[in-house]
């Protein structure tokens, strides 16, 4: 099985900012569009690891 790289550099990168994103987004100065960014941040990246790949790849 076929892992990709920046699918598990992402993940790794996550694992070690995750403390701080977490005390980033439940600060206690919240804006109700934070939770929204760290959403669409998630949808770009998926995008842009999926945009490459062709429909016959398995």
């Amino acid at each position: 099985m076929y892992i990709n790289r920046a699918l598990l550099l992402a993940v790794g990168v996550f694992l070690v900012f995750s403390p701080a994103m977490g005390e980033w987004i439940f600060n206690q100065g919240i804006v109700w569009h934070r939770p929204y960014q760290l959403w669409l941040l998630i949808v770009v990246a998926a995008y842009w690891n999926q945009r490459t790949r062709y429909p016959d790849e398995l």
